[in-house]
Formats: structure tokens, C-alpha cells, sequence
């Protein structure tokens, strides 16, 4: 099985041209989209993507596209974590898995554009993998990541980051479930926020803490848009005082 994530939009030719690569080497291939709406250009969004569905496949070669260095001196490698692989740009998408891949390999297919490898390199290197064959594939050691704030907690003070906003204005922190497992409730920016099980035990437009389903600490409004309220970006600090 392959899956593909870009940041193409359902608009243009892309991704059907990405498909068409791989079923003119990978006939059989299974194909499954994932999303194709990442934020343009946004590596973040596309590390919370592969966190996020990596433990869903229990294997699977995942290619991802979002690349704003596309034509320059990045690598495109392949990632083997675990049963599934990893395809795409050397540019911090894998970082949030980092610690999971077992072996890195640089691609070594030839693009013929300087402007499309989802095409020319992303697409043909997972058709080749998901039939077992590994001969365009070079060993190396290191994969890049972008820095982040790993999640801590000191008495009641918990501090983390925020990995991820979604469509929701769902304001998602990478704060483990684990770590505020008692909490009833959060003082946030001097803001007292009920810690309930899910959104629908909120009154209409409250702002609420809760566990989201890939178990991260996130800030939502029942029926309304956290990230209208909360001041914070993709990227930012955040720390919070809980209470029980």
C-alpha cells in the first residue's frame, strides 16, 4: 500500500500525475489519500500528518510532498520505521518520528524536473519499495529535523508546544496525555479552563481542555474556534499551571 500527503490543493493535475508514475512501474500498486490540503508549504503540519498516521498502517510506504526546497541541494530519502516507510524530502518531516526509523537511505533515482520530484523521484521510489525492490536506494546516517520544544512537566507547571491547528481551530499541543491525567483544571494566560472528556460536555461556545484522539493535550471551543481566542501559532511555546 502507498499513501500519499502533499500540499498540491485538489485543484491541478499533481497528484494524478504523482498516481500515474506509480502505476506505470507498480501496475498492482494500492493507492490511499491521505490529505492533500497540508498548509502550503508547511513542514510542521506535514510532521503532525505522519505522526499522526503512522500507527493507523500496519505497513505501508508513505509519500510525502511538501516541499518548498524542491530543486536545490536537499536529499529525498526513504525512512523505514518500523513495517512502513517514510518517502519524501530530507526537510524535518520526519521529526516528530525520528526516534522510530530503523534506516535511512538517500533516493538516488535522476528527476527529470528540477520542479515536480513528487513526480519524478517521490512517486517511482515508493512504487519501487512497496514491490520490494531497493536498488535505487543509497545507506546513510542522519536525517534533518527542526528544532521543537519537547513537552515537560515540574509540579504543577506543564510546558510544551503547539504542533498543530486544525480545521477546526482545534489548538493542539504536544503535551502527552499522560502528563495531565489528573487535571480538572488548566490556568491558561489567566484564563480558568474546565478539563473535560470531549467536546460535547461543554456548554455552547466554551473554551475547554481535553485529549484529543492522538492523545495530545488540545484547547477547543464546543461548536466555535479556539484559535480565534487563543493567541498562539504553530511553532509557539506554551506553558500552563494545572490544577486538580
Amino acid at each position: 500500500m502507498i499513501t500519499l500527503t502533499t500540499d498540491f490543493g485538489y485543484v491541478d493535475h499533481y497528484v494524478a500525475a504523482m498516481k500515474g508514475a506509480i502505476f506505470s512501474i507498480n501496475p498492482n500498486a494500492r493507492i490511499v489519500d491521505v490529505t492533500h490540503g497540508v498548509r502550503r508549504h508547511d513542514i510542521r503540519h506535514a510532521a503532525y500528518v505522519l505522526n499522526a498516521i503512522l500507527p493507523l498502517f500496519n505497513r505501508a510506504v508513505h509519500v510525502f510532498v511538501v516541499d518548498p526546497g524542491v530543486g536545490t541541494e536537499r536529499k529525498g530519502i526513504a525512512a523505514k520505521i518500523g513495517e512502513s516507510w517514510y518517502v519524501g524530502p530530507d526537510n524535518g518531516i520526519v521529526t516528530y518520528v525520528v526516534d522510530d526509523i530503523d534506516e535511512i537511505f538517500e533516493i538516488t533515482i535522476e528527476p527529470k524536473s528540477t520542479t515536480f520530484h513528487g513526480r519524478d523521484v517521490f512517486a517511482p521510489a515508493a512504487a519501487y519499495i512497496d514491490m520490494g525492490n531497493f536498488e535505487h536506494l543509497k545507506e546513510i546516517e542522519e536525517v534533518y529535523t527542526f528544532p521543537y520544544f519537547k513537552p515537560r512537566r515540574k509540579g504543577n507547571i506543564v510546558e510544551g508546544e503547539i504542533i498543530h491547528i486544525d480545521g477546526f481551530g482545534n489548538v493542539i499541543t504536544n503535551i502527552p496525555k499522560e502528563m495531565v491525567s489528573d487535571v480538572r483544571i488548566i490556568k491558561l494566560l489567566d484564563r480558568f479552563i474546565r478539563f473535560l472528556p470531549s467536546y460535547g460536555y461543554a456548554h455552547r461556545d466554551e473554551l475547554i481542555a481535553l485529549i484529543n484522539s492522538e492523545d495530545y493535550l488540545e484547547f477547543a471551543v464546543n461548536q466555535g474556534d479556539a484559535s480565534s481566542i487563543l493567541p498562539y501559532e504553530v511553532g509557539d511555546h506554551i506553558s500552563l499551571e494545572i490544577q486538580h
